[in-house]
């Protein structure tokens, strides 16, 4: 059994226990509140564990003028791999704690190209892969103490910490000589990243849901950057007499600042089942690094994102949802359809 799969498993023995644990009280009518009239924090002593599995086709891009390239016509469409954890926890009724991180894998492959003249090709591939743990979230929400039912407002704040390795691995280069008669030969770029961002970056943002008896409209925006300057690592190479040199270089960047914000309508169909529809989107400006030796700041990049869901109430504790999420424009980034599915575990630890 796999590292991750013996998380998951620790946690739902975890939640269970605290089930028979905790005390009743009003714990079923909390847990088994329909979507639209749900709050955007947890109860107090609410405990929620969610994780899922999403799988994402990375088949356009977007260049500096908003227009959208298909990936799949230079046949270098990519797929990416991520297993969501965060744990939620309602200190009290009106403030949240939250810890989240995730696992990903991820494979960039650029259009194969030959590069050829008087019988002698040069096949050229490359291959950048992405892989690991995030940086580690560490979040508080606080609810404002309003009592009338159709408004919910909540403002939020955090940090990511950069615990886990984010420096790549040396490539794995290869040069090999395919007919030694003509000259022809194969050269392979192989890059090892990590997923891991490797920078402190500071969060604060506000959430607001409004809530009728089937409907809901729920809208989120949220500031992020950098607070101090992070370093990393770069693999310098060049190829000699056929077997690639490698050497590795500091340098240091910054994230700059991203600006995420979301909406979304909810239709509360029967108790159990909910069907969502969200816009969600951000905007990146302001980072740079010295990765070339000078000071260069990053380009602002932005992507836009429709996504259509649904979530059952399977029981007391447990929690379905499914998206699908389509990318509708952007500029200078790569973007994807992601299908995402999610399971969240509740319990009620405590109640007043």
């Amino acid at each position: 059994m796999s590292v991750l799969n013996k998380i998951f498993f620790f946690f739902i023995f975890l939640l269970i226990n605290y089930q028979i644990l905790g005390q009743e009280d009003n714990s079923y009518d909390l847990l088994t509140e329909r979507y639209v009239d749900r709050p955007i924090a947890m109860h107090k002593g609410q405990l929620q564990f969610n994780s899922g599995y999403e799988f994402s086709i990375i088949n356009r891009k977007y260049d500096v003028s908003g227009k959208k390239i298909d990936l799949a016509t230079d046949g270098s469409v990519s797929a990416k791999h991520l297993m969501p954890f965060e744990l939620k926890f309602g200190i009290l009724e009106y403030l949240q704690l939250t810890a989240s991180t995730g696992y990903a894998s991820i494979g960039l492959r650029n259009q194969n190209h030959n590069i050829g003249s008087s019988g002698s090709i040069l096949y050229v591939s490359e291959l950048t892969r992405y892989k690991g743990f995030n940086d580690l979230f560490l979040g508080t929400a606080l609810t404002a103490p309003i009592k009338w039912h159709p408004v919910n407002f909540v403002i939020s704040a955090g940090i990511f910490l950069p615990l886990f390795n984010h420096e790549p691995d040396k490539p794995e280069h290869s040069y090999t000589i395919l007919d030694p008669t003509n000259g022809s030969a194969s050269l392979i770029y192989k890059y090892n990243n990590k997923y891991s961002g490797g920078a402190m970056i500071g969060l604060l943002g506000t959430s607001l849901k409004i809530r009728t008896s089937r409907i809901s409209l729920t809208g989120s925006f949220i500031y992020s950057t950098g607070l101090k300057d992070a370093k990393s690592v770069d693999w310098k190479f060049r190829l000699v007499e056929n077997e690639f040199q490698y050497q590795k270089d500091e340098y240091q960047f910054n994230p700059g600042i991203t600006i995420n914000y979301y909406s979304e309508v909810a239709v509360q169909a029967i108790p159990w089942f909910t069907i969502t529809s969200a816009f969600n989107g951000y905007k990146s400006s302001d980072g740079w690094s010295n990765i070339t030796g000078k000071k260069v700041g990053y380009i602002k990049k932005s992507l836009n994102n429709l996504s259509l869901g649904y979530e059952i109430l399977v029981s007391q504790n447990l929690r379905l949802e499914q998206h699908v999420i389509l990318p509708v424009s952007g500029k200078n980034i790569m973007a994807q359809w992601a299908f995402l599915t999610g399971i969240s575990l509740n319990i009620i630890t405590f109640a007043d």
